[in-house]
């Protein structure tokens, strides 16, 4: 531990220039590019879809030597996932920015936040509208039960205060986990007995054997709050019709 504070102290003391931005949240590199930031991100994580910005280390374990040579004004974490992260960051005296959104109105409310760290306010403003809009034109396809299964062994479900399942809910499902705080642990057997009508899940449907419901597949970084709603509100509107449809016995849409 020593050895690696003289090292930072080296890195700090011989370090030109400095400023910027290091972000360890993925969707929230995407939202400043899309707003015209892309310039002020220095570092992020080596999990991040964007090109040409040197990459700090994982999620959990950033190369803090690296981080510190860069000298940034802040470092955008995610809580309560990187809270260790962000305790080593307070120490080191670093400035953090927390981009946690579990929910539309939370996503909306840090883009404009995001934006105007950033300086692209107007930009931002105009990001989170568009999102706005299209979450308010959701119209409801039908009854249905349901759950979101963020994975598969061992089974995790999403209850009503997360960010998916409050999406869900707006297509006319009712969560069969509701009740359920967050993200949590639940039994096969107890999935058999609830008899979901839709199930939403990141893994491979196939591994749902003995299950009777339909199944729809979902991108990992949809289930989180991001850029990525857009295609995650065409998936749930096509996936959605496309049960009902079957239980139904219609043909569905075009």
């Amino acid at each position: 531990m020593r050895g690696l504070s003289l090292t930072i102290l080296l890195l700090l003391s011989c370090s030109p220039g400095g400023g910027g931005i290091v972000s360890l949240a993925p969707s929230a590199d995407e939202i400043i590019v899309a707003v015209g930031g892309k310039d002020a991100l220095k570092g992020v994580s080596t999990y991040s879809k964007v090109k040409g910005v040197p990459r700090v280390g994982d999620l959990l374990n950033p190369d803090y030597e690296r981080l510190l040579s860069m000298r940034p004004d802040v470092v955008i974490v995610v809580l309560p996932m990187q809270r260790r992260v962000k305790e080593r960051l307070d120490k080191l005296s670093l400035r953090t920015f927390d981009f946690s959104p579990e929910s539309v109105e939370e996503l909306v409310r840090d883009i404009r936040r995001l934006g105007k760290l950033v300086g692209r306010e107007r930009e931002a403003d105009r990001l989170a509208d568009s999102i706005s809009r299209a979450v308010s034109s959701i119209k409801p396809l039908g009854a249905f039960t349901f759950y979101v299964e963020l994975s598969s062994k061992p089974v995790f479900v999403a209850g009503d205060s997360t960010y998916i399942a409050h999406i869900v809910r707006k297509f006319g499902g009712k969560n069969l986990y509701g009740h359920l705080k967050g993200y949590a642990p639940v039994s096969t057997e107890d999935i058999l007995s609830r008899k979901p009508d839709i199930v939403f899940t990141t893994s491979d449907p196939k591994e749902r054997i003995g299950l009777n419901a339909c199944m729809v597949r979902l991108k990992h970084d949809e289930v989180s709050p991001g850029l990525s709603i857009f295609s995650l509100l065409k998936t749930l509107e096509r996936g959605i019709d496309s049960c009902l449809s079957v239980r139904t016995g219609d043909g569905g849409r075009p």
